[in-house]
C-alpha cells in the first residue's frame, strides 16, 4: 500500500471518528427588545347569505332511496333557479348514503347475531350564495314548498373582505406603539425604532348564523324573518422595536 492511499485511509478513519457538527441551524433565537402581539377588529353589515338545505330520503334498498332523493333535489335546484341566483352561486355540498342498520334483540344464545340492514337513508345537500339579503328568507320559504327537509343554517359574511380587512389593519398598527410605549414607561427604558413588523394570522371572520333546522314546515306559517346582524373582520400585528435608555 501507498504512503499516499494510506494517508486517505487514516484521513477517512478519524473523520469518522470525530463528532459530528449539526448541519441545521439551531432554533431562532429570540427577538431582542419589545415585542408586541395586537389584534383589530371591526363589525361591519355583511352583504351575503349562505343557505344550506337538503333532501333526506328512506327506502328498503339503496336504489329505492336514491330514486326518491334525486327527483326532490331536482326541485330544489329548479327553486333556487326560479328564485334567480346564479348557477355560480349553486353548488352540491353533500351526497350521503347510509344504511339504517338493527341491533338484535339480546338473546340467551351463545352465538352472537350481526346487525341487520333494515333500510337505506340518502341525503343530498346544496349552498346557495344570496348576494341580496332581502332575498334569504323568500330563499329557505321557497326551499321548504320545494320538499327541502334538512336545513342545516344559514351564515353571514362579505362579498370583498378587503376594505374591512384594511380597517382591522388600520387599527392593529395603530395599538402597537402604544402598547410598546406603555411597558417602556413601567419599566423605565424609551422606545426605539421598529425593528420587524410580521402579520400574523387572525381568526376567520365571525360569521353570525341563525340556526333553521328548527324551522317551521307546516305549511301555511307565517314566512321566515332573516336578521343578518354584523360580521367581525379582525388582523393580527406582531412588532419589535428598540430599546433604548
Amino acid at each position: 500500500m501507498s504512503k499516499t492511499k494510506k494517508a486517505l485511509i487514516i484521513a477517512a478513519l478519524a473523520a469518522l471518528s470525530a463528532p459530528v457538527q449539526a448541519q441545521t441551524a439551531g432554533p431562532l433565537a429570540p427577538a431582542e427588545g419589545i415585542v408586541i402581539q395586537t389584534t383589530g377588529e371591526v363589525r361591519v353589515k355583511p352583504d351575503l347569505a349562505t343557505v344550506q338545505a337538503g333532501v333526506v330520503s328512506e327506502g328498503k334498498t339503496a336504489a329505492e332511496a336514491l330514486s326518491k332523493n334525486t327527483p326532490a333535489l331536482a326541485k330544489l335546484i329548479e327553486a333556487v333557479k326560479t328564485a334567480g341566483v346564479a348557477q355560480g352561486d349553486l353548488s352540491t355540498s353533500q351526497i350521503a348514503l347510509t344504511p339504517r342498520m338493527t341491533l338484535p334483540s339480546a338473546s340467551s344464545s351463545p352465538q352472537a347475531r350481526a346487525p341487520k340492514i333494515e333500510g337505506y337513508e340518502a341525503r343530498t345537500g346544496i349552498t346557495v350564495i344570496v348576494r341580496d339579503l332581502a332575498k334569504a328568507g323568500p330563499l329557505i320559504d321557497a326551499l321548504v314548498a320545494a320538499g327541502a327537509n334538512d336545513m342545516s343554517g344559514i351564515s353571514f359574511g362579505l362579498a370583498d373582505e378587503d376594505k374591512a380587512k384594511d380597517q382591522a389593519r388600520d387599527k392593529a398598527a395603530e395599538a402597537a406603539r402604544g402598547r410598546a410605549e406603555i411597558y417602556a414607561k413601567r419599566l423605565g427604558v424609551k422606545v426605539g425604532e421598529l425593528v420587524s413588523i410580521v402579520e400574523a394570522e387572525a381568526e376567520p371572520p365571525v360569521r353570525p348564523m341563525a340556526d333553521t333546522r328548527a324551522y317551521r314546515m307546516a305549511a301555511g306559517a307565517a314566512p321566515i324573518q332573516v336578521e343578518p346582524g354584523e360580521v367581525t373582520v379582525s388582523a393580527a400585528l406582531r412588532t419589535v422595536w428598540r430599546i433604548e435608555k
